[in-house]
């Protein structure tokens, strides 16, 4: 969803990071051939976000799900669940693997970033389906990548865009839709 991935990145930008959206990486044809698939499209990254300081790299996949069910633990942590294709970045070990070694060799190409880049696999979600799921979801993170996996919830969503409100006039998505609705009185 276009309208959440631009209010994520800007988020991310009040962060420090260089934002791109809709990033698509170049696969080569013997990287699709490791992976079994050989007609694989070029993977496109929702969020690609970079901060000079500490060459840190964000791969960022946006589930905003605000009105559905929203994100359920077991579409990351069962590999065999039927939603588990839509987080392949973070259930396919040999996919992740191959696409952030040519990220990361297209990056520096294009010169977009140093050497030895710090890189950081994020889930931002609108919503998460229930309590429970938070925070297997949040434990599940901690232990699969300790700090190279990260978990931004609505919560994280939130705080952020208060923080935008605060801040002075921006002509962006992100800070027009924060300003607009923390300064709504009733």
């Amino acid at each position: 969803m276009d309208a959440f991935e631009n209010i994520v990145a800007g988020l991310l930008w009040n962060e420090g990071y260089w934002t791109f959206i809709g990033y698509k990486v170049n696969l080569s044809k013997e990287a699709k051939v490791r992976l079994g698939k050989s007609s694989l499209p070029r993977p496109e990254i929702d969020i690609l976000a970079y901060r000079a300081k500490g060459n840190e790299v964000l791969w960022v996949e946006c589930k905003s799900y605000m009105d559905s069910r929203g994100v359920k633990a077991e579409a990351l942590t069962d590999k065999n669940d039927i939603n588990a294709r839509h987080y392949k970045v973070f259930t396919w070990d040999e996919y992740r693997d191959e696409v952030k070694s040519a990220l990361v060799e297209q990056l520096l190409n294009e010169g977009h970033i140093d050497p030895n880049p710090v890189v950081k696999f994020c889930l931002v979600t609108g919503k998460i389906a229930t309590g429970p799921d938070r925070k297997k979801l949040h434990i599940y993170f901690e232990q699969k990548g300790h700090k190279d996996w990260v978990l931004y919830d609505e919560f994280w969503v939130k705080k952020g865009l208060i923080r935008l409100a605060e801040k002075g006039y921006e002509n962006d998505i992100a800070t027009q839709v924060a300003k607009l609705f923390t300064r709504i009185q009733e």
